[in-house]
């Protein structure tokens, strides 16, 4: 008798333990005034679903301000949005059980910012217009490299792999959801680094574009002379990309002759601040194409490019072999595939 409670408790203890409750976050969004009787969203980007995008709770914006309520069970990254507007303003912040979460405009910039909850303060703390996307990824990568709160570095992790992963950022993962791999965030990592497996072995849509020349270039004519092609979205306004220039450069002077191409694909607005960075700042010596519609570019479309520094490297009949080659990784693949 005494065998058989004790292996009745054992049991329930198991499923203690094994269980997660559940709490209540509310996400609280205001000064809205112009998107009076929209709908606000809160949710997650997810390949798996159609619209790659995850609702988990929408409300309707009343005098400026929507409220919304969802149960979750652990912390992870989300979006807050509004849905079907022209507007495509949203703001990015950890979700935390039981937390309490603002969304308003920032004093500074007059961005939407996500405020409130542990996490979401260390993850993603209050910046500047003037904050650049170098000092952020830094930030982020110090956390989820070296952090003594494993949720700490798993939320900073997700949060940098929105944006593409790296060798250095897988690493991090396999560490992390082996402790982790319960979590919400974990899941949804998986999901994006399978999700961009499964891309890179498809093949490149073509498209053309117009150099500063006026002349058309077409990707397949590109592709069909190289072995090789690095085709590459970025802005004169980008600060990241402008870092990657002296990488590219090296990699094209050793390269271009062992059949080596780059293709860039400019996403500004003003054709005159493409020109003025491709030839006066930076005297770009590669391909280089622009339709002038920034993010709203069929070609950025068409590979879903929604943030910048991209790129993809590509064999001469239009496979992807590599994505986000930044810095030295560059040289170091091309060095693989074509040795001097």
């Amino acid at each position: 008798m005494g065998k058989t409670r004790f292996t009745v408790l054992l049991g329930a203890l198991a499923c203690l333990v094994g269980s997660v409750q559940a709490a209540e976050t509310t996400v609280t969004a205001t000064g809205l005034d112009q998107h009076d009787g929209e709908l606000l969203e809160l949710g997650y980007p997810d390949p798996r679903i159609e619209g790659d995008f995850e609702v988990l709770d929408l409300a309707f914006i009343e005098n400026g301000t929507a409220t919304i309520r969802t149960d979750i069970e652990d912390p992870f990254v989300a979006h807050v949005r509004l849905v079907d507007s022209e507007d495509e303003s949203f703001a990015r912040g950890v979700v935390e059980p039981g937390a309490q979460h603002i969304v308003a405009a920032s004093e500074s910039d007059g961005d939407l910012r996500f405020s409130g909850g542990t996490y979401n303060e260390l993850i993603f703390p209050a910046t500047t217009a003037t904050t650049s996307d170098s000092v952020i990824d830094e930030r982020l990568k110090a956390i989820y490299l070296s952090h003594g709160d494993p949720t700490a570095r798993v939320l900073a992790l997700q949060a940098a792999w929105l944006e593409g992963d790296d060798d250095e950022q897988n690493t991090a993962f396999v560490e992390l959801s082996g402790e982790l791999g319960n979590y919400r965030a974990v899941d949804l990592m998986t999901a994006l680094r399978d999700h961009r497996t499964e891309q890179i072995a498809k093949t490149m849509k073509y498209f053309s574009a117009l150099t500063l020349d006026g002349e058309e270039v077409r990707l397949e004519d590109v592709l069909k002379d190289n072995q090789y092609t690095l085709v590459e979205f970025w802005a004169s306004w980008c600060g990241p990309c402008i870092a990657e220039i002296p990488y590219l450069k090296d990699a094209y002077e050793k390269y271009r002759d062992k059949g080596f191409e780059i293709l860039s694909v400019n996403l500004d607005e003003d054709p005159a601040a493409w020109e003025t960075a491709s030839v006066d700042e930076y005297d770009i010596p590669w391909v280089n194409v622009c339709d002038g519609e920034a993010f709203d570019s069929t070609i950025a479309k068409l590979y879903r490019v929604n943030a910048i520094p991209a790129n993809y490297l590509i064999t001469s009949d239009g496979k992807r072999v590599a994505r986000h080659l930044r810095g030295e990784s560059l040289e170091t693949k091309l060095a693989e595939l074509l040795p001097l």
